[in-house]
């Protein structure tokens, strides 16, 4: 009983529980209302850009000394403007809607069209010739009207055509005076007319006026009657078939639908377009913005920096913005409006064959299928972003892969640098080839068709019998060394580090000047196949001067031999001292190197060799304008000395805020990553 009443025993209390104290990470949702308009954009956008502390960040410009000048030299350079009540913003998004691809598929497809009526028109004249290259709308539409395959075309885009959803939003103290400039600015008010409305009001109280717009009501039958007849009266010559063409595609505009809409909210002004209603929205919360994107998660870290600008973009709206045939409305149109003339006819019949392959070469070299992404922009110490996504899986492969070279963009003499892993699907050199077969065969059909008579026969005929053959046989043995002779890794460097020698002619206080050097640095794969594929190189070299119609005989430079530890330079001898400028290869069994510089490239191996040289994954290019303006401020004062135009000296002040901008791509767990540091500071004088 005793035990079990505990008699005789003390009672300890139990220790009080202590709590553990809730952390809440910043996110970008956490932080949505420090993040501008960011909050309001709906999730499902394709791609959308948003400003945050706009105002803050243009004060900031404004008040530097760099700005001031900049204001300087416009008021210098141009006549004074107007002064105007510019429309005070705090912040601003422009966000395209879901589905505003389609759209912008077929505008890529109309800017298609008219470089191939362009170039159509400067091979066959006519009614085309005056188009240009600058794409041009009213050019275009006067073409359409006197040519019936661009008028068909046009029809035939106008007909797919639906107006894509984009909406602006901007930040003002002053949203009704923001929403009446916007709208003299956009000519808003033309579309209006008595178009019925319809009114949204959002989960925060901005109200947004819908108009449903039916073009017909614009184009009414009567005025496109009108249209018909005046344009009959001022323009004779054109047929009926093209007159009942104009027709038709008036009626497939007067059936167009759209909605324009007008929103203000608590100091927010919104303006939408859209193909229906259900296009114009707005975040129902910050649940549903763009915030809540899964992309968005790898930028959270980033949430309490003083953000500058929010973007987000879907894979298919990049698709539609790239084009994988940017050269083909060109061919095809330069093809088109030679086979107009008779002479050439036989010839654009055998370019036929050459077209079809560079079109296939071309669309492989450049199809992507981008990846949906984001970014974030802030201020720093400089421009510092980092991006999500927006790249393709195979580069994203490629960016996985470790670079031994990114150490050499380190170099304080460097001025450019380019390092990383290169791709093994030969797509560019293929695209290259296509290339120089259909300028060959080009070459051979104008020659047939008697273009530049018998003495441009004679010098095709050289050129193809004597100098060709041994073109392609440099050209086979470079193609020998890079896909099998070298490995993926590689760098491309282009430094300041040099000095100059005493050349032949050059002026007082040019030994001054520091003197550019560029290398080519790769992994070794195969020192002995590039042996002889090198050897091969200088055979047709040799061959290329002796069949070359020269009347004074040529000897390629002696090569001279320097060996450097394991390292081995080969390079041309100079009439000066040439261990800095002169073409050399260096190599041992681990690198290839192919420059200007045998000095310079004896640093990078003895760089690359030290124990504790890190590799990097991915790509990493570098661009320091601090070293370029150096070099340049050194070229101009030689210069100067010489009587030279001292205008470089006084452009290059606008250089002196700016310093490296540097930027490594990498993907990790399949993710493509970016991130891009520009350096900039403020002058307080200039000299």
């Amino acid at each position: 009983m005793l035990l079990l009443c505990g008699c005789d025993k003390k009672k300890t209390a139990p220790a009080p529980k202590t709590e553990t104290p809730v952390v809440i990470q910043p996110t970008l949702l956490t932080e949505s209302e420090k993040l501008g308009l960011a909050a309001r954009v709906a999730g499902d956008v394709e791609c959308c850009l948003s400003s945050v502390h706009w105002k803050q960040h243009m004060e900031a410009l404004q008040a530097s000394q760099w700005w001031r000048q900049v204001q300087t030299f416009l008021e210098d350079k141009t006549p004074a403007a107007v002064k105007t009540s510019g429309m005070s913003v705090d912040d601003f998004f422009l966000a395209f809607g879901k589905d505003s691809s389609k759209s912008l598929l077929l505008l890529r497809q109309l800017n298609d069209l008219y470089n191939e009526t362009s170039y159509r028109g400067m091979m066959s004249g006519g009614v085309l010739s005056g188009l240009g290259t600058s794409f041009d709308v009213k050019k275009l539409m006067d073409v359409a009207l006197r040519d019936p395959e661009v008028l068909e075309a046009l029809i035939l885009l106008l007909e797919r055509f639906e107006m894509p959803p984009v909406m602006i939003g901007v930040a003002s103290p002053e949203p009704e005076k923001a929403l009446h400039q916007m709208s003299e600015m956009l000519h808003l008010a033309d579309w209006l007319g008595d178009a019925p409305q319809s009114r949204i009001v959002t989960a925060q109280g901005e109200k947004i006026t819908v108009n449903e717009i039916a073009m017909d009501q614009l184009l009414t039958k009567d005025r496109r009657y009108e249209w018909l007849a005046a344009l009959t009266k001022a323009a004779p010559e054109i047929t009926p078939e093209m007159k009942d063409r104009i027709a038709r595609g008036l009626e497939v505009l007067a059936r167009k639908k759209w909605v324009l809409a007008l929103g203000l909210g608590p100091q927010r002004v919104f303006v939408g377009v859209g193909r229906s209603k259900d296009q114009i929205r707005l975040a129902n919360g910050v649940e549903d913005s763009l915030l809540a994107r899964p992309e968005m998660r790898l930028l959270d870290a980033h949430a309490e920096k003083r953000l500058g600008l929010i973007a987000c973009w879907e894979g298919a709206f990049l698709d539609a913005v790239h084009s994988d045939h940017p050269f083909q409305p060109i061919i095809r149109g330069a093809l088109a409006g030679l086979q107009k003339e008779k002479v050439f006819e036989a010839a654009v019949r055998a370019l036929e064959p050459e077209a079809i392959a560079l079109t296939a070469a071309e669309r492989t070299y450049y199809h992507k299928e981008h990846s949906t992404g984001a970014a974030a922009v802030w201020w720093d110490g400089g421009l510092q972003m980092d991006a999500v996504g927006g790249m393709s899986a195979k580069d994203t492969e490629m960016l996985a892969q470790p670079t031994q070279f990114a150490a050499l963009l380190d170099e304080p003499q460097l001025v450019f640098g380019l390092s990383g892993q290169g791709t093994a699907t030969g797509a560019g050199r293929a695209y290259f080839e296509a290339w120089m077969h259909a300028l060959h065969t080009t070459a051979h059909e104008l020659v047939k068709a008697g273009v530049g008579g018998e003495q441009s026969a004679q010098i095709y005929k050289l050129v193809d019998q004597a100098v060709l053959p041994s073109v392609i046989g440099i050209y086979d043995s470079t193609k020998t060394i890079w896909q099998k002779g070298l490995g993926m890794d590689g760098a491309i460097l282009l430094d300041v580090g040099g000095k100059m020698p005493a050349l032949p002619g050059l002026p007082p206080g040019g030994e001054a000047v520091p003197l550019p050097r560029f290398a080519s640095v790769h992994e070794m794969k195969n020192r002995a196949l590039i042996g002889v594929a090198w050897q091969n190189i200088e055979t047709s070299l040799q061959q290329l001067i002796k069949s070359s119609p020269i009347p004074l005989p040529i000897q390629l430079p002696a090569v001279t031999v320097k060996r450097s530890g394991d390292l081995t330079s080969y390079s041309y001898e100079m009439p000066f001292d040439s261990r800095e400028l002169a073409p050399v290869v260096s190599l041992n069994d681990k690198l290839f190197m192919l420059g200007s510089s045998r000095v310079q490239q004896a640093h990078l191996a003895e760089l690359l060799s030290k124990p504790g040289v890190s590799s990097a994954t991915g790509m990493r290019i570098k661009l320091n304008f601090a070293k370029l303006r150096e070099f340049l401020k050194a070229f101009a004062s030689a210069r100067a000395q010489n009587d030279g135009d001292e205008g470089l000296k006084a452009a290059l002040k606008w250089l002196e805020p700016v310093e490296a901008l540097d930027m490594h791509q990498w993907s990790e767990q399949g993710v493509g990553r970016s991130r891009a540091s520009w350096k900039v500071h403020d002058v307080l004088s200039y000299d």
